[in-house]
């Protein structure tokens, strides 16, 4: 074996235990273990670069071609949290209700300091939220003044639960019920309200857990080209403190949830921005027992995040597993940093 070849076998090896990592990543809580979210994070990273080898492998050395088969494949369900390939539905499919959860990052795209600019930015986020206007239930976050004042102008005819918070459900259907859930931060919330639906009551959740605020931060180093120089080096520790401060608190959120969800007496939808990927724990502590929208009826590539960073999905619809997803859809326009998620539902036939 040539050295070529023992320093990229040393990379590989490096990386499958990165990827076993982020299989653990969705079970082991951040409050105790951290580093492991970071692994989870990186997973499609993981994927490509484990197909990079399986390349490399097939022209140098066919027999280490089952490192990175092996490790893709033990793992290979977790693939449809980002890819999904599902046929899309017929047209005239059954729907008894649909459903618009969208971080709206207070409307900041139809802002602008000069005047003749705002007004222009402003008519169209307000023609892009009017295309809404059809839909059951919309579930926002991230709501300022600005953009609570564009919700009220242009959702005249729903139902509106709202604090302070950011976090606002809108329903065109009865509200009989309705309260927060605190998190004891000034800008994340997490709402819920009891609909009537005809002849059933949904429980609606319209979550905004914890923001890594990294973004910024993370956008310097990625356009960046001085990985030499202290400062940078200091950037990306200070994203890694952010990073972990704030995963622990999601942490704490996603159970106070998770709680809230197990007492309800009613078949319950999670709408909302998690700032956390599938492969974490605080996915997987409020998805359980409940059907991803995105997992059973969506297609291509699942990521919300409109930045720079890959792959990024942290925005879900979910729900009871009663409740038929009919269709589902990530909506890429460019109305804020994160795109609105879709869905639409059935009722089971009694």
């Amino acid at each position: 074996m040539s050295l070529k070849v023992k320093i990229l076998l040393a990379v590989n090896l490096l990386v499958c235990l990165a990827m076993l990592m982020s299989y653990l990543a969705p079970h082991i809580d951040p409050q105790k273990y951290w580093v492991f979210s970071f692994f989870g994070l990186i997973y499609p990273l993981l994927v490509l670069v484990q197909l990079v080898f399986l390349i490399i492998w097939l022209f140098t050395d066919m027999k280490l071609s089952f490192l990175p088969l092996l490790l893709i494949a033990v793992g290979y369900k977790n693939i449809g949290h980002y890819f999904a390939f599902h046929s899309k539905p017929v047209v005239n499919d059954h729907h008894d209700f649909s459903v618009i959860s969208f971080n709206i990052s207070n409307a900041l795209e139809a802002y602008d300091s000069r005047s003749e600019v705002k007004a222009e930015k402003k008519q169209k986020m307000e023609a892009f939220l009017r295309r809404f206007n059809d839909e059951d239930i919309i579930c926002l976050q991230e709501v300022g003044d600005y953009a609570s004042d564009l919700i009220k102008q242009n959702f005249k005819s729903y139902h509106i639960h709202k604090f302070s918070k950011g976090a606002v459900i809108l329903s065109k259907h009865k509200i009989i019920k309705k309260g927060l859930i605190e998190f004891g931060t000034k800008t994340n919330s997490c709402l819920w309200a009891d609909i009537e639906m005809d002849s059933d009551t949904l429980r609606v959740y319209s979550i905004h857990l914890q923001s890594n605020r990294i973004t910024e931060a993370t956008n310097n180093v990625l356009n960046s080209d001085n990985f030499d120089q202290d400062k940078t080096w200091e950037s990306i520790l200070g994203i890694l403190k952010r990073y972990r401060q704030h995963h622990r608190a999601r942490s704490v959120q996603a159970k106070t949830v998770k709680e809230h969800i197990s007492l309800s007496p009613y078949p319950v939808l999670v709408c909302g921005d998690f700032n956390d990927v599938p492969m974490s724990f605080t996915y997987e502590h409020i998805s359980e027992r409940l059907v991803d929208a995105y997992k059973t009826k969506g297609s291509g590539v699942g990521s919300t995040f409109n930045g720079k960073i890959p792959f990024l999905r942290i925005d879900y619809i979910l729900a009871h597993p009663m409740l038929k997803v009919v269709k589902f859809n990530v909506i890429r326009e460019n109305y804020s940093d994160h795109f609105p998620v879709a869905a639409l539902y059935s009722f089971p036939k009694v």
